[in-house]
């Protein structure tokens, strides 16, 4: 899938926890990273639900979430791969996983500048 249909799938506004991520004043885990997403499949809402493993706690220190599932469902922050459950659909999540991660992240905590992500032409 290109980066551009990668994109069009994360919601405007972005979540907070991937604002978050891409800033680079904002500490990161040691060992998981800025979010390090996972996914899961949910029948309720047609697709993959797409969390972060990484959020920051009360005093502003990057701890990984015991059930990033569960908390994500209850900030309504996760981002959603619509499709039927199977393999098409996870591999999906799994690639706008890695653009978030290799692409997003990367580039925003290097300081790169690039062309912003919700200037969409019609």
């Amino acid at each position: 899938m290109a980066d551009a249909d990668l994109a069009s799938l994360i919601p405007d506004p972005m979540p907070q926890w991937l604002q978050r991520a891409m800033d680079p004043s904002t500490p990161i885990h040691p060992v998981e990273g800025a979010a390090h997403t996972e996914s899961f499949y949910n029948e309720d809402f047609g697709g993959e639900v797409l969390v972060p493993r990484v959020r920051l706690n009360d005093k502003g220190k990057p701890v990984v979430v015991e059930d990033p599932y569960g908390e994500a469902l209850k900030r309504g922050d996760f981002i959603l791969i619509p499709g039927p459950p199977g393999a098409e659909t996870a591999e999906r999540a799994t690639g706008l996983s890695k653009f978030i991660s290799n692409t997003l992240i990367n580039n925003a905590r290097a300081g790169q500048v690039e062309k912003p992500l919700y200037d969409r032409a019609p």
